[in-house]
């Protein structure tokens, strides 16, 4: 009697513990670049996010850390005000719709025959909108804007879902069916999964489209990093000629008799090193 009922409960462990399908993203190829540029000088840009979420963070994420591979050094999050000096503001919103599907109901019933959720997973469409606005950071001049529509076909099933599939074979299929309906609505726990998988390739994406309305924009002017650098020559120059005074007056308290020929040269060269 005890086995019977041992094997009743292993039965309904495994039945009914449900199957698994990895996440899986049919057609994520699509937004893979295949030619890689770079900015035609180095700019820095500042990112002003919009939108809120997990899967607005990661491409705001991914997007900052891929333009910092192309030349830029980018703040994140930048807002309006900021007293950092900027060349670019990007502005971004990113927009999310998620849709189940009408067929995770055959797929759960009768597909529970043929294990179909775990070869197959239940199908899901994440649709993302994201929006760029770019303008010179010195005027607010437009430097241009475009959006980019994600669509994913995604299949992914786990146990939460799956169970009801398993347990049809013990329940007459009565759970499979009724699991089916439920099945068809979307599953929330995939948005976190879908946002950590396609940020580096859809980041990577909307930063090429970046570069490239960057590049074909002629008129940014004098960059932060090319004012940094006439900034230090200024500063190496008076540097400079400020050391040379300062060597004159050794040298003329020398030749008044002030200070001997040891004293001059440990005055000197303490006042080089000192620079």
């Amino acid at each position: 009697m005890f086995k019977k009922e041992a094997l009743i409960i292993v039965l309904i462990i495994v039945f009914c513990g449900g199957c698994s399908h990895n996440l899986e993203i049919k057609n994520l190829n699509l937004y893979e670049n295949m030619n890689m540029s770079s900015l035609g000088k180095p700019l820095t840009i500042g990112i002003i996010p919009t939108t809120d979420g997990l899967p607005a963070q990661k491409f705001l994420k991914a997007i900052s850390t891929e333009l910092g591979k192309h030349s830029a050094q980018v703040l994140l999050p930048y807002s309006e005000g900021n007293q950092r000096p900027i060349d670019v503001k990007a502005k971004i919103v990113v927009l999310g719709e998620y849709k189940g599907s009408g067929w995770n109901f055959l797929i759960n019933w009768p597909g529970f025959l043929i294990f179909t959720p775990a070869w197959h997973g239940y199908n899901y469409q994440n649709k993302y909108k994201v929006e760029v606005l770019l303008t010179k950071a010195s005027d607010n001049t437009q430097i241009g804007s475009f959006n980019v529509p994600v669509n994913l076909r995604i299949r992914h099933a786990d146990m939460s879902r799956s169970w009801t599939a398993g347990c049809g074979w013990l329940l007459w299929s009565a759970s499979a069916f009724i699991g089916g309906f439920y099945n068809i609505s979307y599953d929330d726990t995939v948005t976190g999964l879908v946002a950590e998988k396609i940020r580096e390739p859809v980041g990577n994406y909307i930063a090429q489209e970046i570069v490239t309305r960057i590049n074909n924009f002629s008129d940014l002017g004098r960059t932060v990093k090319e004012k940094e650098n006439t900034q230090n020559t200024k500063n190496s120059g008076t540097d400079i000629n400020a050391l040379e005074t300062k060597l004159k007056k050794i040298n003329k308290m020398k030749e008044d008799g002030l200070i001997d020929e040891a004293e001059h040269l440990k005055l000197k060269s303490k006042t080089i090193d000192a620079h």
